[in-house]
């Protein structure tokens, strides 16, 4: 009896299974079947007004009210995103550049509507700004005031949106603003994405990283790390700034980490004193520091350079024997002076170093059969 109740108990949750699929399929297949047919009516519309704008002659009057009454609805604007995709992707056409040049006050209008609706609907707006690019039709100072308001949002999807949006128009004063509110609101995303959006800024990099530099005193500990891996990987022109970070020991570790970092990316020759100093200290606390300034010691000449190099091929921290290795290799050393290393007593090293040489070999073979 007890078996059967079981295998009844099982049947019934099977049914229910496939019940439930079967109508999930149904609501599936009709809100993608209402998509269709609002993007469809979304398309019919554009064309009729992209007609009338080919044929000098402007848009309907009553068409800007009727598409900012529909956009409100987030279902909608998602279907006017996807006719967007499809119908205005021509950049060259006179006639698309007109229609979005027309719909700013739409988009004004729904970027404050938005702003004060829930964190989904407003980052999805945000989105939507940043995937088409309104910026080169639009004269967007008041959008990119209010999307700056958006970093406000507790939502990591809508700051990040809304960062990219602002990213894409390529005003340097809203991004250095938003960055400032982003920090000071406790809103800060990880560095690494704080610093691959500042480098895939469109506008005037000099005049952002001037305005971040400006206000980076104020900034946490995290956003100073993002901002500072940032310009080292965009420009050399603060190597004087920089320096002083490098050198103060009281400084955050992370900051001290990535300006060594970039004196390895950009001669300085104050640097190299330092540099060597790092690379010099025997203390296992410190490691870090030497084996970052090890790597970054590939970029300076001389012969004090490859004495520490060479001793550090006999630490016992393997990263500082690694990239020691690397960085004597980058020397363009010849095989004997290499070879005074892989013969040595020290197993450790010679194992890197023969291991750093059968690399090069590697190297040399591949680019002879690429030829």
């Amino acid at each position: 009896m007890g078996s059967e109740v079981l295998l009844y108990g099982y049947g019934a949750v099977c049914i229910s299974m496939l019940v439930f699929n079967i109508i999930y399929n149904i609501l599936m297949k009709r809100k993608v079947w209402r998509l269709e047919k609002r993007s469809k009516r979304f398309a019919d519309e554009m064309e009729r007004q992209l007609e009338r704008v080919r044929n000098g002659e402007e848009m309907s009057p009553g068409y800007m009210k009727h598409l900012q009454r529909r956009l409100s609805h987030v279902n909608n604007l998602i279907a006017f995103d996807r006719v967007m995709d499809e119908h205005l992707s021509a950049e060259e056409d006179e006639a698309v550049s007109e229609y979005h040049r027309q719909i700013q006050p739409v988009i004004l209008y729904l970027t404050v509507l938005y702003k004060d609706r829930d964190n989904m609907q407003a980052a999805y707006f945000a989105y939507f700004l940043s995937r088409h690019k309104l910026k080169k039709h639009m004269s967007v100072d008041a959008v990119q005031d209010i999307l700056v308001e958006y970093m406000k949002k507790d939502s990591l999807y809508c700051r990040v949106n809304a960062m990219q949006a602002l990213y894409d128009f390529g005003s340097a004063v809203n991004v250095a603003e938003a960055v400032v509110l982003l920090d000071r609101n406790g809103g800060f995303f990880h560095e690494k994405i704080l610093t691959d959006g500042l480098l895939s800024f469109t506008g005037s990099h000099e005049k952002l990283m001037e305005l971040l530099w400006g206000r980076f005193e104020r900034f946490s500990d995290k956003t100073k790390l993002a901002v500072l891996n940032y310009i080292r990987f965009r420009s050399g022109d603060y190597c004087e700034r920089i320096f002083r970070i490098m050198c103060e020991q009281d400084e955050n570790k992370e900051l001290r980490l990535s300006a060594i970092r970039y004196f390895g990316r950009y001669y300085y020759e104050p640097a190299k004193e330092p540099l060597l100093a790092f690379a010099s200290d025997k203390d296992t606390v410190n490691w870090e520091y030497a084996a970052i300034s090890i790597t970054s010691l590939a970029s300076y000449q001389g012969s004090d350079v490859l004495h520490v190099l060479m001793g550090a091929m006999h630490s016992s921290n393997w990263y500082i024997r690694k990239n020691a290795a690397a960085s004597l290799e980058k020397h363009q050393l010849d095989y004997t002076d290499l070879s005074e290393v892989a013969g040595s007593n020290d197993r450790y090293a010679r194992e890197m170093m023969l291991y750093q040489l059968d690399s090069r070999k590697h190297e040399e073979i591949t680019k002879e059969i690429a030829v």
